[in-house]
């Protein structure tokens, strides 16, 4: 076997065949240009695959638990059996809603998602994503889940019997505040509507607000504890001849305080025009002027910004509508009021509601950045008008190879039935599934770069073959053996595999290297993410590596075996 290398050395190097051995850097450089297109698109093709992943795992937790309906009440309970559970690393509700966000005259179509401020940085990679502002003030100071809508019709109003109970309720202090035992309400028929409707007139005179009825027979001392804005008068004008008994008397009315100074019109007006020019306000002149700047900034149109909701946009969006943080915006749902504008005469117009932004985020995937906004989940509970309900609970695991297994458990330990769950494979099949399909499409057509290479080593063999017939006639007659003869011709084929396969790795790793480091840039609009991504791994090197090693030797079996069996009379016949 040492003089089949030999002589196969010598024939891949032989100087005075020069068209062999141009034939043999020709076959070597196509197994150099396969291996090094091949490895670039296995790095790529896997880029895409793992930034993909990246950015929708940074935005969508890996296992999500929702319900069929909009009564999804129970998720406390979901929130707490999830971290129960050793593989979860963090779980939180979620609700989200197409919505549109409007900056003057500037609008685009959203995704509201509403978040746990306190449990979502466990779940969701957007503290991190943070390119401008930030997370603090999300939630407002002593905000709570709304009520359901049912609390809320429990609660209203919804005739005049009702009404006319409330109002009594209001007229009888004594029984308000002393909350012991009576006998049953008064049957509504009973009831003095005409009283009911005068007290409904003063009610609506002070903007809802209902008068406080005191004793008209209190001293001075308890006098000057009455409401500021009423107070009980006798039919003669004297609070002294009114008849104290802790009773209101029918010839006791409510009337204006008559010594509270109230000022004109114009008079308001003028302390408006100071305030604005820093007048009047504590601090030098600059002081008084800086206050006045602040505080127009701070409010627009008579609102105050600082108090509205906090909103959090993405990069994208904040570009297009030309957003900034301290802006001021209004999330508007379109469909709103529409339900009901056919039948309805006073049918509601589109419901909008206006925030600050308070933070821009990038999440570097051009569907999310474009189209998602974050808000507290009260809020968007709230705007949404679904009670103290959410769309789901979404949760994050310590290892993403068991979201499929976790997502099971958690739907049979629910029960089934309305519960439903999905894991991040599930829920972006879609797109991973046209990433794989992309990889083994390009990675085939790359190989075929490999196939043309071997057919071009299996060309140089047979050249070598026909041209060494009267050399391998010799050594078969020399008592060669067919092994010997066809090791030969298999050390010429691997050597130009193994040659090209390492210059194909060199220039392919080389490439590959380049692109990670520069970023390629990419269009976000057709690609979704705005630079070229590159994986560059033992593995992918490996994997090439071997196709190449298994295609060259495959090759050149053919033209090895039919040198082994060529007889020598046939090498020596012609010559």
């Amino acid at each position: 076997m040492a003089y089949s290398l030999t002589i196969g050395l010598r024939h891949l190097r032989s100087k005075k065949r020069s068209t062999v051995s141009l034939i043999t850097v020709i076959a070597v450089a196509g197994v150099a240009l396969g291996v090094g297109s091949l490895l670039a698109v296995l790095s790529i093709t896997t880029g895409f695959q793992d930034a993909f992943r990246d950015k929708v795992l940074g935005v969508n937790a890996h296992v999500l638990v929702l319900k069929y309906g909009l009564d999804f009440e129970e998720y406390r309970d979901v929130v707490a059996m999830s971290e129960a559970m050793e593989e979860v690393s963090g779980a939180a509700p979620f609700i989200i809603n197409e919505m549109m966000l409007a900056k003057g005259d500037r609008i685009g179509g959203v995704l509201v998602k509403g978040v746990d401020p306190d449990r979502m940085p466990a779940v969701l990679d957007l503290p991190d994503q943070m390119v401008a502002g930030t997370l603090d003030g999300l939630r407002a100071e002593g905000a709570a889940p709304p009520l359901s809508p049912e609390d809320v019709a429990g609660d209203l109003l919804e005739d005049d019997d009702d009404l006319d109970r409330y109002l009594l309720e209001l007229s009888n202090e004594d029984e308000r505040l002393d909350p012991a035992p009576s006998a049953d309400p008064a049957d509504p028929a009973d009831l003095d509507h005409a009283a009911m409707e005068a007290l409904r007139d003063q009610i609506a005179a002070t903007g809802g607000q209902a008068p406080v009825v005191v004793d008209a027979g209190a001293g001075d001392d308890e006098a000057a504890e009455w409401d500021p804005l009423w107070h009980l008068q006798g039919p003669d004008g004297t609070r002294d001849e009114l008849a104290g008994d802790g009773d209101t008397d029918d010839d006791d009315v409510i009337v204006p305080l008559p010594d509270v100074a109230v000022p004109t019109l114009e008079e308001m007006q003028e302390a408006l025009a100071e305030l604005e020019e820093g007048e009047g306000l504590p601090g030098d002149d600059e002081e008084r002027a800086a206050f006045a700047e602040e505080d127009a900034e701070r409010a627009e149109d008579g609102v105050d910004v600082a108090t509205l909701p906090g909103i959090v946009v993405g990069i994208t969006l904040a570009r297009n509508l030309g957003l900034e943080v301290g802006d001021r915006v209004s999330v508007i749902s379109p469909l709103a009021g529409l339900d009901t504008s056919m039948w309805a005469p006073n049918a509601r117009t589109p419901r909008s509601r206006e925030f600050r932004v308070i933070g821009i985020f990038e999440a570097g995937f051009q569907e999310y950045d474009s189209r998602l906004v974050y808000v507290d989940l009260y809020e968007a509970q709230s705007f949404f008008d679904q009670g103290d309900t959410v769309t789901g609970v979404e949760m994050r695991l310590h290892d993403i190879t068991l979201a499929r297994e976790v997502a099971g458990r958690i739907e049979r330990e629910l029960g089934g039935g309305r519960f439903h769950t999905m894991d991040w494979q599930e829920l972006n099949r879609n797109l991973f599934t046209a990433l794989e399909i992309q990889k083994v499409m390009l990675s085939l057509v790359t190989a075929s770069i490999m196939v043309v290479a071997a057919l071009v080593v299996i060309a140089t063999l047979i050249i070598l073959v026909l041209e060494k017939k009267r050399e391998i006639a010799i050594l078969k007659a020399m008592g060669a053996k067919d092994s010997s003869v066809l090791a030969i011709f298999m050390v010429q084929g691997i050597i130009i595999g193994a040659v090209g396969t390492f210059f194909g790795l060199l220039t392919g790793g080389g490439a590959v290297l380049y692109l990670a480091t520069y970023k390629f840039p990419l269009d976000p609009k057709v690609y979704l993410i705005d630079h070229l991504p590159v994986r560059i791994s033992a593995q992918e090197f490996l994997i090439t590596s071997v196709v190449a090693f298994v295609i060259c030797t495959l090759a050149t079996l053919i033209p090895s075996w039919w040198a082994a069996r060529l007889l020598p009379a046939d090498g020596v016949r012609y010559e």
